[in-house]
């Protein structure tokens, strides 16, 4: 996508908050269009850091199956996932994601079958930073703008 996303992101956001929902006289409907205006706007934020963070998460899982399970590149690869240094899209980057993703549930299940406490805190810390880097707290904030 080019940069320009951002830009028109940014652009409907604020139509959506600043012009349309203040002539809705629906509270309901108000409130639900000015959530849809600042998703929008935490899309466009967010949208150049979604890169990195998908990176970092996917370096994340790996370590974590490289440490706390028995599978090593050889065997992740064999589920799709072929570790690269070159630069990826986020499309890419998204589907390895979601190929590591499973893979740590599935092995989140080994480890609990084995009742291996270590490998287990391990996997509860990273979905905890797995989720941080998810997390739409912002809309919090963002809302409360618009209401005032």
């Amino acid at each position: 996508m080019k940069p320009d996303i951002n830009i028109a992101l940014l652009n409907a956001a604020q139509e959506i908050i600043n012009r349309f929902s203040p002539l809705i006289d629906d509270e309901y409907e108000k409130s639900r269009l000015s959530s849809w205006g600042a998703l929008i706007l935490i899309s466009a934020m967010k949208f150049n850091d979604s890169g990195s963070s998908l990176k970092q998460e996917n370096a994340d899982i790996l370590d974590w199956l490289l440490k706390f399970t028995n599978l090593d590149e050889d065997d992740i690869s064999k589920y799709g996932y072929k570790v690269t240094s070159e630069i990826q899209d986020v499309s890419i980057m998204d589907t390895d994601n979601q190929t590591l993703r499973g893979l740590l549930d599935r092995e989140i299940i080994v480890l609990e079958g084995k009742e291996d406490a270590e490998g287990l805190k391990a996997s509860y810390l990273l979905m905890r930073s797995m989720h941080q880097r998810r997390k739409v707290s912002d809309l919090v904030g963002l809302l409360q703008e618009s209401e005032s």
